[in-house]
């Protein structure tokens, strides 16, 4: 499949020494980022994106970068930013991906 890379959307993604120490330890070089849905409350909820490692299952509905070798898939139904940093958190076996400077504004 033939990933259009940075298709209609322009965007710096830093991939942090942390996260990317990670990713090298868990041999991944993909991941993606994508919108969580809550469907279960009464009233709709801002969250920050989900960072997952690996491919996504429908590829296909995200944008595709190469940063630093890695590949990032990012949901086309996030919104657009100008930038966005991925971060790990946790120790151990509980350490996982994230973004770091996603800002929920009410």
């Amino acid at each position: 499949m033939d990933l259009d890379l940075k298709a209609n959307m322009k965007m710096k993604i830093n991939i942090t020494q942390r996260a990317m120490e990670f990713l090298q330890r868990t041999k991944k070089v993909e991941l993606y980022v994508e919108n969580i849905v809550v469907s279960q409350c009464c009233i709709p909820l801002s969250t920050p994106p989900s960072v997952r490692k690996g491919r996504p299952r429908k590829p296909e509905d995200f944008y595709a970068y190469d940063v630093e070798g890695i590949t990032v898939y990012y949901d086309r139904n996030l919104i657009n930013k100008s930038e966005l940093t991925i971060d790990a958190q946790g120790y151990g076996f509980v350490r996982g991906l994230f973004v770091s400077d996603w800002v929920i504004k009410y």
